[in-house]
């Protein structure tokens, strides 16, 4: 670990790792959202590939980014709880254990 073992650098990883998994995932959240939308009436995709090429078309690149600052700031929450707890667990189960 380039910043040692520490809070500070369990939050910035942690940061890190929800912010990457927000930019990767919400594509796919809104393609999904948009098929599941679409599913009881017309229909207006026939697919996730399809549906996704249609929007980027249609809508250009934004739109598969939309709702994107709810999502990242759900996962950064969520990371920084859950890696920051689980180093910290894991510290002291090391000092007990040994």
């Amino acid at each position: 670990p380039y910043l040692g073992e520490g809070l500070f650098s369990h939050v910035g990883a942690s940061g890190i790792a929800g912010f990457t998994s927000a930019c990767v995932s919400t594509p796919a959240d809104v393609v999904k959202t948009r098929l599941m939308n679409s599913a009881g009436g017309d229909r207006v995709y026939t697919g996730m590939l399809q549906a996704g090429s249609r929007i980027l078309m249609d809508e250009g690149p934004a739109a598969l980014y939309k709702g994107f600052l709810p999502i990242c700031i759900r996962k950064l929450v969520w990371c920084a709880a859950f890696f920051v707890s689980y180093e910290q667990i894991r510290d002291q189960y090391k000092k007990t254990t040994l």
